[in-house]
């Protein structure tokens, strides 16, 4: 057994060497670097780097609440101009991997001595973790940029897709993979479909040898990520394509030699660069400017990002092909944003959300290459903002108060459509909004099959994508063949957790609420429909539950919001692979979600009132108890 002084000399060495490091040769100082971007919401900025023979010293200046604690990961890695990665040695004011509570003032400093990088390093990264504190592109001010030396944000067109022939193939990819360390027991995949605008989640097993297969469904060259707790395995697929990867024990992501863009993969996999405006900065600018200013602001912060995503081509060596996907993703997840936040404005004038001149720059950014479609989540995302846009969505009605709207028409959409993009035809994105409203188009032939088919037939005289318009067909023939009333619950894993909790309620109309104390929307909902759910309580034959898992509900917070909106009502808590299984089993992703099982245990195909309509969604809720009970 070592004495307490071997340990104690053992300290006092490792601080020595520590203080060696920061006090070693130095001679190269960075004073007050800038970067090319930071993770952190600036809870940390970096201001001196000193590079000598023996260590690099990153200082670091901390800005957040008193009383928190802030972590900084021992398996923080700095990154040179070539790729490699140097380890830490130690912190110097901080222990890594170690919780460090800030003081009352808010702000502190530290240091973290790494392995000595080249002297000639001109740009740094500081990787804590993929999904971790990430400052890139730590440089001297003044520096020559690394890579593009450009910040346009206007697409290359040599390298646009247009033949949609060519392009659009239906199919399945394989992707094959393997845990090298400790592995989950499933991953997932949300499944975004932005073509139909549906969301398919699956979930895969993982083997007791840590391998899994991934089967997925592919229309085009897809890019998209496997998801693993908050990790994303990236993979890029065409039908009849199979990819082999391998999580190692540190979690990054080892692509087989010959995997077509393997290198934009593993920069997504093992840095996951955020590529987005900042959101809460672009909200404190919707609150204090006019949209022609705020999207004035997307189009700076856009410029700022490909700036960035051109800093990433030219350090992590991407190829032609590879830097117009990471292009194309950055000026997508930027347009996100013309989704305005003031949803109250009344500004009528031309400075206004509602005056498609400020949407102008959309035309610019590329949206009508086919490469978007390689992009499942962001066209998913994109083409829902674009669809809820102000001047897209609605109309203003003449001699009514300014915030008064009412829902645009197609010949409105298609007249503001050609205002932005001036294509003399629909935009991809317009033609997405008319295939996409299946709910919309389902509740229409619901109430009026003539009337429906009326409607699809009309917009498929709007499309100008053979592509888009075939789907759309096989849209109308699903709706004309109409789904079952009900249907049983296929075998499997997912079924049986799910049984598990209705069967008691067997004999009754069960209406299933998916909720977290996490998510905003669910919270307001229940909090705000206490009375509703007294009403559904007394009505024989029907009954609520609600469902939550462990990783969005903690157990001290569902058990102290369970006592105050939920006490005496019938409320369940489940493991988190147990959730992913029924998010897949009934194909949503985000929550609140509802269904309705049938007295006799099937699944109804209906559209769950909210709780939130109160007396509409009581009316409704006997409605549909009457009908299932026939």
């Amino acid at each position: 057994m070592k004495s307490n002084y071997f340990y104690k000399t053992m300290a006092v060495a490792a601080a020595a060497l520590c203080t060696l490091s920061a006090m070693a040769k130095r001679p190269r100082v960075i004073d007050n670097p800038e970067c090319m971007a930071n993770s952190t919401d600036n809870t940390l900025t970096v201001t001196r780097i000193e590079l000598s023979d023996t260590a690099t010293v990153v200082s670091f200046h901390a800005k957040y609440k008193p009383g928190w604690w802030i972590r900084l990961s021992r398996s923080t890695v700095l990154v040179d101009d070539a790729g490699r990665r140097y380890a830490t040695r130690c912190g110097i004011g901080i222990g890594l991997s170690k919780r460090f509570t800030m003081p009352k003032s808010g702000e502190a400093d530290f240091k973290v001595s790494f392995e000595p990088l080249p002297l000639s390093t001109r740009y740094i990264d500081m990787i804590e973790g993929p999904n971790d504190y990430k400052i890139w592109g730590i440089h001297e001010r003044g520096e020559k940029p690394l890579g593009k030396d450009a910040t346009a944000i206007t697409p290359d067109t040599a390298l646009q897709i247009a033949d949609e022939a060519a392009f659009f193939r239906r199919g399945t990819g394989v992707v094959r993979g393997r845990f090298a360390g400790k592995h989950p027991t499933i991953i997932n995949h949300y499944g975004y479909n932005a073509i139909m605008h549906t969301e398919t989640p699956k979930v895969f097993e993982v083997a007791y040898d840590g391998t899994f297969t991934a089967t997925l469904p592919v229309e085009c060259p897809t890019l998209d990520y496997l998801n693993n707790d908050n990790s994303k395995y990236y993979f890029y697929l065409c039908a009849g394509d199979t990819i082999d990867v391998t999580i190692n024990e540190d979690n990054t992501v080892s692509y087989a030699d010959g995997t077509r863009h393997q290198r934009l993969l593993t920069l997504l996999s093992n840095y996951s660069p955020d590529m987005s405006l900042d959101y809460h900065h672009m909200n404190t600018l919707a609150d204090s400017l006019t949209f022609a200013d705020y999207s004035k602001a997307i189009v700076s912060g856009t410029e700022q990002r490909m700036a960035f995503a051109n800093y990433l081509i030219g350090k992590y060596g991407l190829d032609t092909e590879e830097a117009h996907l990471l292009r194309t993703i950055t000026r997508m997840r930027c347009c996100m944003f013309i989704s305005w936040f003031k949803e109250n404005d009344t500004d009528t004038t031309a400075t206004s959300d509602m005056n498609p001149a400020n949407y102008a720059f959309m035309r610019y950014m590329g949206l009508e290459d086919l490469t978007c479609f390689s992009l499942p989540f962001e066209l998913y995302f994109l083409q829902n903002r674009y669809e809820y846009c102000k001047p897209i969505a609605y109309k203003r009605i003449p001699g009514k108060p300014a915030n008064r709207l009412e829902w645009a028409d197609d010949s409105r959409r298609m007249a503001i459509d050609e205002a932005i993009f001036g294509l003399g035809h629909p935009s991809k994105l317009l033609q997405l909004i008319w295939l996409n409203e299946e709910y919309y188009t389902r509740a229409v032939y619901d109430k009026d099959p003539e009337r429906g088919s009326t409607l699809i037939d009309s917009r498929r005289q709007l499309l100008v994508s053979p592509f888009l318009r075939a789907r759309l067909d096989s849209l109308q023939r699903r709706l004309d063949s109409r789904a079952k009333a009900t249907y049983a619950l296929p075998k499997g894993r997912a079924s049986d957790a799910f049984n598990a909790i209705v069967k008691p309620y067997r004999g009754k109309t069960v209406i299933v609420d998916f909720w977290a104390t996490t998510c905003g929307p669910c919270v307001a909902e229940i909090e705000a429909s206490r009375k509703l759910r007294d009403s559904i309580a007394a009505m024989p034959g029907v009954e609520l539950v609600f469902i939550t898992n462990e990783r969005q509900t903690s157990d001290k917070s569902y058990k102290e919001f369970t006592a105050k909106y939920l006490n005496g009502e019938e409320s369940y808590r489940i493991p988190y692979d147990d959730w992913l299984r029924l998010m897949a089993l009934f194909k949503f992703n985000g929550i609140p979600h509802k269904e309705i099982v049938t007295p006799d245990g099937r699944i109804a195909n209906m559209e769950p009132p909210q709780l939130y309509h109160g007396e509409h969604a009581l009316r409704e809720i006997k409605r549909m108890a009457r009908k299932l009970r026939k």
